[in-house]
């Protein structure tokens, strides 16, 4: 029995998700899910352990089904929406607003990849509050989009898979395991349900922070793939479109964003309760020192400048949606979505590391685990490096080259040679 199986409660302490109607009370069900998940992550004795309890109450929201389509049962809930459940979710815990972000990723092509039955199947889990994790990326090889995981067809026509993934984030809490692979008759993405029999779900994501990401390994041990749970690939001439890589991306800004509002809030209440004033101010409180109002000015500009870039980029890939082989749209949208990554990494990591200076050394004790903001934020901010989103948006700029996601480079050099690459979000 794996650790997976004995997170898993039994179906009868099973409680289903609410059930939300309007982007309005999904909002609020986000708020309400980030104050209880935000007090419980807190408490440093959770830095370490398995989040059962936030993803239980991140599901029960309803938050988990809104970007479903109405014609499914979900909400149809707007990109600016979704974009906001996720940012309010990550102020309180980044680790478990990165669960929404990869659930919000997998759950994307349920509407159209399966046959009706599967699909049928999966949209029932999603509006019962059940998430999808993510086994796409792997440690070694040459470059991120190097697989290993493979899956074989047999004499006997069965398609085995073998391998193993890391970075699955969302994974060892997930109903759903959504994968990547080779295969024999070329790459493919598979969903797996969690009792699989060969598949291994391990606890074993040791990083200093994002911990509640559960980002660890899965393992694939001679597994027979269901092939109704392989969805069929577009048939759109040229791989992945060239904004394919936004929705991932704007959630992952989301992130960041909302990890930064979390170290805002956070600095301001140590400061209103618990630091004193330096000497040399002449004040009675720590809240009216000059300098320290000047630098929280600071960090809040950072903050509300992200949260703008966000929403507008929110709404910009709402009018990409109705248009989306509008070329300037198209462009735009990258650019935005570039330029809302790049002000989340620089506010998420300035506020939570800065603030210290401004709380004084009490701030460092452990029982405040206000350093979890940083940790956070160094982590995920790793995800891909900003230096090459900002990178295209220079080149647009200076050389009008158009501006692209990550590893698109990559993926023009195999589309020549006649290579679908399989890319991970």
């Amino acid at each position: 029995m794996t650790l997976a199986s004995l997170l898993t409660p039994p179906a009868a302490a099973f409680v289903p998700a609410r059930r939300l109607a309007s982007e309005a009370e999904a909002l609020d069900a986000a708020r309400q899910a980030a104050a209880a998940i935000g007090e419980i992550s807190a408490d440093p004795d959770q830095n370490d352990r398995v989040p059962v309890r936030q993803a239980e109450i991140l599901s029960q929201s309803g938050v988990t089904a809104i970007s479903l389509p109405r014609e499914l049962g979900g909400l149809g809930a707007s990109v600016p929406t979704v974009v906001e459940t996720v940012r309010l979710i990550s102020a309180a815990d980044g680790g478990v607003g990165q669960l929404l972000q990869i659930h919000n990723v997998m759950i994307r092509g349920v509407a159209s990849g399966f046959e009706p039955e599967v699909r049928d199947q999966l949209v029932a889990d999603i509006l019962a509050g059940k998430r999808f994790g993510n086994a796409l990326a792997e440690v070694g090889g040459k470059n991120k989009f190097d697989h290993k995981t493979f899956a074989e067809r047999q004499p006997d026509g069965r398609l085995v898979l073998n391998g193993s993934k890391f970075y699955s984030t969302g994974c060892l809490l997930a109903e759903w395991i959504s994968l990547s692979a080779g295969s024999t008759e070329g790459p493919i993405n598979v969903l797996l349900h969690r009792d699989t029999p060969g598949l291994e779900l391990l606890d074993d994501w040791h990083a200093f922070g994002q911990q509640h990401s559960v980002s660890g390994t899965v393992r694939f041990n001679n597994i027979v793939v269901d092939e109704r749970f392989v969805p069929r690939r577009p048939a759109a001439a040229g791989g992945m479109p060239r904004t394919g890589l936004t929705w991932p991306q704007i959630l992952h800004a989301a992130i960041d964003t909302g990890i930064a509002r979390g170290a805002l809030d956070a600095a301001v209440q140590h400061l209103r309760v618990n630091t004193r004033p330096w000497v040399d101010a002449e004040v009675e409180h720590a809240v009216q020192e000059p300098h320290i109002i000047k630098a929280v000015g600071d960090y809040a500009v950072l903050v509300r400048s992200a949260e703008a870039l966000l929403r507008y980029a929110a709404e910009l890939f709402d009018e990409h949606k109705a248009a989306p082989d509008d070329k300037a749209l198209q462009d735009e949208l990258i650019l935005a979505v570039a330029t809302a990554r790049s002000a989340s990494d620089e506010a998420s990591l300035r506020i939570s590391s800065d603030m210290f200076s401004l709380l004084g050394a009490n701030s460092s004790l452990t029982k405040w685990n206000l350093d979890r903001f940083w940790r956070n934020a160094r982590v995920h901010t790793t995800h891909d490096p900003i230096r090459w989103r900002v990178h295209h948006v220079g080149n647009y700029y200076l050389n009008g080259v158009d501006p692209a996601e990550y590893g698109a480079a990559l993926r023009e050099r195999r589309q020549n040679a006649g290579i679908n690459a399989a890319g991970a979000p």
